[in-house]
């Protein structure tokens, strides 16, 4: 039995900033520079593309108001989930019409393997595992539904698995789910140690980054752009926003085109072997097809990280408890253990859960919101729009002007809301025995 009156031991401290290794820091912006593109954030999002603009030949220059990763990087779980989310390829098809929405299926499909070869071909260290990441349904009708999924994206791909019941059972420990769907390409990382890695073989392609240079202003200069901050400015022909929710602060046009979604994510002291021999025992990272969103995996050894949704300031206790209380719940073979790392997150969605690549002004264009699935999408839109910004060509992802969420003032808080929802909804089921 737990303790109420033990104090979570990290709380508020990011599991990620703890394990990762020592990353070189960089300087800010003290001086005017010139360079073909400039690229504004750090994340996974602007390192990707700062470092094949950099493989390209491109002049690069990335600032970044805080440290490199420090964003929806450091706040997020670190699964690699190469999938769509809460729409299915024919729907996605349906939406942007047969070219347009190829080209997003082709990235998605190959986001995963992409990324783990890339990690891998530049030696970055960042505890990647691509052991595989199971999406399992509640629904009765899980395992036709899930095959119809896998015929929609035999086009594109052929590394996708439906487990059955007691497939999903054995792989997972988890109660409940009536099917899932294995993506062999998924996987796992400390995605704080991934961007850095990632920033620094960048770097040594020839990009120039600066940390703690937080953009005042972007300006017109000519027929490019004039980015200032505190101490500093980049004359640039062409400019990259990569800001994730901050985009919306750099320039008008985007302000109020993402949604915000709060979450709280947790690390546990490290499990038992007897409890890894049953949850998750091939360490497959997991996130399930509910309204509430269930995720999983492990970290740092042997802790699962998990997260719920984010409302009001619980205490330490109540954190620990609802966490438990989840798990409990959710896995056959789970006992209560203590929390040692507790920390939020905010994620951006856009209006439609797809990438989306923004032309927001001439010689401008945005990475718009990762829909949570921004590690290995993020990496492979950086590709994508390192190939428009240097050399102009064709790619699989096509720019779409800035789209205003209608309402918007309500709607960013349907995100958070759907998702607690959701979860007490569970919660009332399982209490009745549903």
């Amino acid at each position: 039995m737990l303790s109420r009156s033990s104090a979570i031991q990290n709380k508020g401290q990011f599991l990620w900033a703890s394990v990762a290794p020592d990353a070189p820091s960089h300087a800010a912006l003290m001086d005017s520079v010139s360079a073909d593109i400039a690229i504004i954030g750090g994340g996974l999002a602007g390192v990707s593309s700062a470092l094949h603009l950099a493989q390209a030949g491109a002049d690069v220059v990335l600032v970044e108001a805080d440290h490199i990763g420090s964003g929806a990087a450091l706040a997020s779980a670190g699964v690699v989930a190469p999938q769509l989310v809460r729409t299915t390829p024919d729907q996605v098809l349906a939406k942007l019409g047969r070219e347009a929405g190829e080209g997003i299926l082709k990235l998605v499909a190959e986001s995963g393997d992409y990324l783990f070869d890339l990690l891998d071909r530049l030696g970055v260290e960042c505890g990647a595992e691509q052991s595989g990441f199971i999406a399992p349904s509640t629904s009765r009708h899980a395992f036709r539904e899930l095959q119809d999924i896998q015929q929609q994206w035999l086009p594109y791909r052929s590394d996708l698995r439906i487990l059955d019941f007691k497939e999903t059972e054995g792989l997972t420990g988890c109660k409940g789910y009536a099917a899932a769907l294995l993506d062999t390409s998924g996987g796992m990382l400390d995605p704080l140690a991934c961007v850095q890695g990632l920033a620094r073989q960048a770097q040594l392609a020839g990009a120039r980054i600066f940390e703690g240079s937080k953009v005042a202003s972007i300006e017109r200069n000519g027929d490019g752009w004039k980015v200032l901050t505190a101490q500093g400015d980049i004359r640039a022909s062409k400019v990259l926003l990569a800001a994730n929710g901050g985009n919306g602060v750099l320039h008008r046009n985007l302000a109020g085109t993402t949604l915000p979604l709060p979450v709280i994510e947790v690390a546990t002291q490290p499990l038992s072997a007897a409890m890894r021999a049953e949850i998750l025992p091939q360490r497959h990272a997991l996130t399930d097809l509910e309204a509430d969103v269930f995720s999983l995996r492990y970290a740092d050894g042997n802790r699962l990280v998990t997260a719920f949704p984010s409302k009001g300031h619980p205490s330490d206790a109540m954190i620990e408890k609802r966490v438990n209380d989840r798990l409990k719940a959710m896995l056959a073979h789970y006992h209560p253990v203590k929390l040692d790392y507790v920390w939020r997150g905010l994620g951006q969605v856009n209006s439609d859960l797809l990438p989306r690549v923004v032309r927001v002004d001439e010689n401008m264009l945005a990475i718009q919101a990762c829909n949570g699935r921004g590690l290995g999408i993020n990496t492979v839109i950086g590709r994508e729009v390192a190939l428009m910004m240097s050399r102009g060509g064709s790619t699989r992802i096509t720019p779409q002007p800035p789209r205003k969420i209608s309402g918007f003032l309500i709607a960013r808080y349907l995100p958070s809301l759907i998702m607690s929802g959701a979860l007490m909804a569970k919660q009332v089921r399982q209490r009745l025995g549903f």
